[in-house]
C-alpha cells in the first residue's frame, strides 16, 4: 500500500520553547491515587516541601473517579493559579490537558503512572523530587498538539486492534504492582494468536480499506519499552499526527518489526505503513474492537479524531545552553 502523503516531505517542530518571566506563584495539582506506580503520601509530601522552600502557594485535589474531573479543572482556572499540575499517568495529563487547550495557564506533570509516555517524550523528569522541582520552579513553556476525540482530549497515543485488545485485558493492580511488565503476559497471547483485522480509514478525507493487527495513531513517538519508538519522525509538536499500520501475524512478524524499530528503520519493515495527518482521522473496525487512548479504553469499534496543532501548554526543563546554539 502506497501512503496518502508523501514519505520524502520532512518536517521539523514549529513549537517555540520559551521561558517564563517569574517562578510559579500558586500551584493547583490533581492528584490520581490510584496512577501506576503513584504513593499518593509521597507525592503530597513531596510537593509541599519544594513549595515551602520556594514560598509557592499550592491545592491538592486527589481523584476519586466518581468527580467530573473537566469541572474541577474549569474551577482552577478561574481561581487564578499559574500553573495546573497533573498527577498521575498519561490519562491523568490528558484529562486536565483538555481543559487547557490554548490557555495561558501551562500544565505541569508529575510522572507517577506505567508507562509516563508524555513524560518521556518531553524530557520531563521521571522522579518525584525533579519533578516536583520543575512544576514549582518553572522551566521552559513547550506547546503540543492534541487530538480530540468528541467532547475528550488526548495527547499521546490512540490504537485500535490487538495492542488495544492487550490493554484491555491488562487489570489495574496487575498495572500498579509489575508496571510495564503487567502487559508483558497478556501481549504474548495475543501476538502468538495475532489474527488480522478489516478497517475503514480515512486520513483527511482521504478514504482507503486495509487490514491490519493494529492501527496506532501517534502524537507521541515513545512505545514506553527501552529506546523504542513508533517512528523516527514523531513529534508531540508538528503540526500532525502519524499513524502506523502494523499486518504482523505472529511472533515472527512481531520480532521482524520490534527489530527494524531498535535499529532505527521503521520504514523498512515489511510489517508496516505509515501515513499522516493534519486535519482529521476517522477509522472503522469490521470486529467489536476496543479503542485505546492515553492508556484508557475510550470506545469500541470506531473513532473520529480532530487534530488541534499547538494546543496545551506543558512546563518542560529548559533547555541548555548548548542545545539552544544547536
Amino acid at each position: 500500500m502506497k501512503s496518502l502523503h508523501n514519505d520524502d516531505v520532512k518536517f521539523t517542530s514549529t513549537a517555540e520553547t520559551l521561558e517564563p518571566d517569574t517562578a510559579n506563584s500558586r500551584l493547583f495539582l490533581i492528584l490520581n491515587p490510584v496512577a501506576g506506580s503513584c504513593s499518593a503520601e509521597q507525592v503530597r509530601f513531596t510537593l509541599k516541601q519544594y513549595c515551602e522552600q520556594h514560598d509557592v502557594g499550592y491545592e491538592i485535589y486527589e481523584t476519586t473517579g466518581k468527580e467530573h474531573l473537566p469541572s474541577i479543572v474549569r474551577e482552577a482556572r478561574e481561581k487564578d493559579y499559574s500553573v495546573i499540575v497533573a498527577a498521575g499517568g498519561d490519562g491523568t495529563a490528558s484529562m486536565v490537558a483538555g481543559e487547557l487547550i490554548h490557555s495561558p495557564i501551562p500544565l505541569g506533570i508529575i510522572p507517577v503512572g506505567t508507562a509516563n509516555l508524555l513524560a518521556r517524550e518531553l524530557a520531563i523528569p521521571l522522579d518525584l523530587e525533579s519533578a516536583c522541582q520543575l512544576v514549582v520552579t518553572g522551566g521552559a513553556i513547550r506547546k503540543i498538539d492534541a487530538m480530540r476525540v468528541g467532547r475528550q482530549v488526548l495527547i499521546s497515543h490512540i490504537s485500535l486492534g490487538s495492542y488495544s485488545r492487550i490493554a484491555e485485558r491488562t487489570s489495574v493492580e496487575a498495572k500498579r504492582r509489575f508496571r510495564q511488565l503487567a502487559y508483558i503476559w497478556n501481549g504474548i497471547a495475543e501476538f502468538i494468536g495475532t489474527r488480522v483485522w478489516r478497517f475503514d480509514l480515512v486520513v483527511d478525507g482521504q478514504r482507503q480499506r486495509i487490514k491490519a493487527a493494529f492501527i496506532m495513531i501517534a502524537n507521541v513517538g515513545a512505545m514506553g519499552a527501552a529506546t523504542l519508538r513508533w517512528g523516527e519522525e514523531v513529534k508531540p509538536d508538528d503540526g500532525k499526527v502519524d499513524i502506523c499500520i502494523v499486518r504482523t501475524r505472529g511472533l515472527l512478524h512481531y520480532s521482524s518489526f520490534l527489530w527494524h524499530a531498535l535499529r532505527g528503520r521503521h520504514k523498512e519493515s515489511p510489517h508496516t505503513d505509515y501515513l499522516w495527518a493534519e486535519k482529521n482521522i476517522k477509522v472503522r473496525a469490521k470486529k467489536n474492537l476496543p479503542v485505546r487512548g492515553d492508556g484508557e479504553i475510550i470506545g469500541r469499534s470506531s473513532v473520529e479524531i480532530e487534530i488541534i496543532p499547538r494546543a496545551v501548554p506543558i512546563i518542560v526543563p529548559a533547555p541548555m545552553p548548548e542545545e539552544i546554539a544547536s
